[in-house]
């Protein structure tokens, strides 16, 4: 299931890795939280510094992202916060029982408490135990979250899960349904924790928590033991194909992410957007679906097995019409002559192959045989309206389906680790040499600075205003494909591109023949550089550039640009665009449309759907036309390993 907040196993793996570092630790700030209820702790101290995110239901640890808020003058409880709590020491961080409840506590008694139970709250008390503020105020059954009211806590479980004997675990277990719902709600086990344990026994989540014997509970109780001891070690990890972030390494899935804490994990995953996506269960909607689909089935079913037993006792009744006849006759003087069954209130019954079919007295079989028919028609049209909805359905479960893995890609776009060459415009050649080029003058000087070696190949567009190029070959003689391929970037993210050229021409030269120094009396602006030497032309490069979507090495959709030649050969699907008229922000959705209606099979025109359209206008040289499409060869892109950084 996706994450929707972080559990009692997490926290006590944050709380087990930041104790100490915490202690003594100064809060430099506070401030809002700009998405969800609760704050941003700014702290520093030996060996720790950074920002820790506190989201109430769901979320306490220290994050690389810039999640303060904008306003100048703190709002609420972060105006309350840092009046109390900036500058103060840290003197203690822990959980309250074993239960989602941390707090922070300061040197002058100040508490900072973070619920990540559901409807939980972050609230700031006082040295005395009463509340200053919260992120939200409410009335609860069992207590009040209001300023001036003293803090108590949701109710909390006394219960270590992952220290109970075997025989008390079968015990609590017993509360459930099955196996899983048993550790989960019976013996307060964390869902992931529970479904791993699950998994390592080599158990089945669905057995009945009576079916299980003593040894498998003296399995369970001994691999909960082994995951807390895991999870105290501090590591994180990511389940990318489940949506799920552990402090121990989850064996149940395959596309795992190691992180050397937890906290970047957890970062990595309620940054994605798939946290709390999806809960426990189906899709009630999908549910909803499924469910009507089949009705519709089993209603078309029907009305065909209901019409055809009609037509065959029209065609009986028409085969023996003259003894059928006289059967009606008979039953107008009140006898049942087979095949009349029954003759009762004006009616007669005829029972022809176990069908029987209501008449009236005096009716002819004439009328009798037409009505039949009628009957038949009828149902026949019910049935097809039925398979005509239950085909809709279908359509719609398909469309479901399709946006639902999607959104897995989108989430898996955004966690997938970003290249050291994204921030540049970048392509890859033929021969697998990196293309590297500056976005601006700052990065064109950053480029050359930091990656031109002396046997690299450096290229320019032979317009004003285009990227310094960069191919990283280390003294290795490319090919003259792999210069073109380079010299598509050059050309496409010049000023020609913009200016509606149908081409423009490129040279290259050595690096060694790139210099920086001007002659005597000359300036060199930012940005540019002084070529010696002769220049190598590559001709008019054609301004079109492939662009298409790929599936890096851990499944995750990414965005490759170059030439037609390399990016056929990792693209799922592609298109060649040239200078047009569709701009930046409208040219990623009508791409995205393109791609995936020729990208092969579902998953892929999910991956297409799936990519995030800020990473295609990024790719974009400018306003486009889509010339043509294609399907790709859907090899793995596997960034290149010449030069520059891991």
């Amino acid at each position: 299931m996706a994450r929707r907040a972080m559990n009692l196993l997490d926290l006590m793996a944050w709380v087990s890795r930041w104790r100490e570092p915490l202690e003594g630790a100064r809060i430099d700030n506070v401030y809002n939280l700009k998405e969800g209820e609760g704050l941003v702790v700014k702290v520093k101290g030996v060996g720790v510094q950074g920002e820790i995110v506190a989201e109430a239901g769901r979320r306490l640890h220290f994050t690389r992202r810039d999640l303060k808020a904008r306003e100048q003058v703190p709002r609420g409880l972060a105006a309350l916060a840092r009046k109390h709590l900036r500058g103060s020491r840290i003197s203690s961080v822990g959980f309250l029982e074993y239960d989602r409840v941390a707090y922070v506590e300061t040197a002058t008694g100040y508490r900072l408490y973070v619920e990540l139970v559901p409807r939980g709250v972050v609230a700031l008390v006082s040295p005395d135990g009463v509340i200053l503020g919260a992120s939200r105020h409410e009335d609860f059954r069992d207590r009040s979250v209001r300023p001036r009211r003293e803090y108590k806590p949701p109710p909390l479980s006394t219960v270590n899960p992952f220290r109970l004997s075997p025989e008390r675990l079968a015990e609590l277990a017993a509360a459930g349904r099955d196996l899983v719902r048993g550790l989960i709600r019976g013996a307060k086990v964390p869902a992931e924790a529970a479904e791993e344990a699950i998994h390592r026994c080599g158990l089945r989540k669905d057995l009945k928590p009576g079916e299980v014997d003593g040894g498998g509970y003296r399995c369970l109780a001994e691999k909960l033991g082994e995951i807390l001891e895991e999870s105290l070690e501090g590591r994180g990890y990511l389940a990318l194909d489940a949506g799920e972030a552990d402090p121990f390494r989850p064996r149940r899935f395959e596309k795992i992410r190691e992180y050397e804490v937890l906290d970047e994990a957890l970062d990595d995953l309620f940054a994605s957007g798939v946290a709390g996506e999806a809960g426990e269960g189906e899709d009630p909607e999908l549910a909803r679906l499924k469910a009507s689909m089949e009705e519709a089935r089993r209603l078309a079913e029907e009305y065909r097995r209901r019409a055809e037993e009609l037509r065959r006792a029209a065609e009986r009744l028409a085969a023996a019409y003259h003894e059928v006849s006289q059967a009606l006759v008979a039953a107008s003087r009140g006898e049942a002559v087979p095949p009349v069954v029954e003759v009762s209130r004006g009616e007669a019954v005829l029972e022809v192959d176990g069908v029987k079919v209501r008449v009236k007295l005096g009716q002819s079989l004439d009328k009798v045989i037409v009505d039949l028919y009628r009957r038949v028609g009828e149902l026949e049209a019910k049935a097809r309206r039925a398979e005509a909805a239950a085909e809709e359905v279908v359509k719609r479960l398909g469309e479901l389906r399709l946006r639902s893995m999607a959104r897995r890609f989108q989430a898996l776009a955004r966690l997938r680790r970003r290249y050291w060459f994204e921030k540049y415009h970048w392509t890859v050649t033929r021969s697998g040499f990196l293309a590297v080029g500056g976005r601006d003058a700052g990065q064109n000087e950053s480029v050359v600075k930091r990656y031109l070696g002396p046997r690299d190949i450096f290229m320019h567009a032979d317009i004003h205003g285009a990227p310094a190029v960069v191919l990283k070959v280390s003294g290795v003689e490319p090919g003259e494909g792999d210069l073109l391929d380079a010299a598509v970037i050059a050309a496409a993210y010049s000023k020609a591109w913009k200016a509606g050229l149908g081409s423009v021409s490129v040279y290259w030269v050595w690096g060694e023949q790139v210099s920086k120094s001007a002659p005597a009396g000359e300036y060199i602006a930012r940005g540019g550089f002084m070529v010696y030497g002769r220049r190598n032309y590559l001709g008019p490069i054609r301004l079109e550039l492939a662009l298409g979507v790929a599936l890096d090495e851990e499944g995750a959709p990414l965005v490759v640009a170059g030439s037609e030649e390399v990016v056929k050969r990792y693209s799922l699907a592609y298109a060649i665009i040239a200078p047009g008229d569709v701009s930046v922000t409208e040219a990623p959705g009508e791409l995205k449309k393109i791609l995936s209606a020729r990208a092969p099979g579902e998953e892929a025109k999910a991956a297409v759907l799936g990519v995030p359209e800020e990473e295609i206008e990024k790719r974009l040289p400018g306003r486009i036309r889509v010339l043509r499409s294609f399907k790709g060869e859907g090899l793995p892109f596997k960034p290149p390993t010449q030069g520059g950084e891991s």
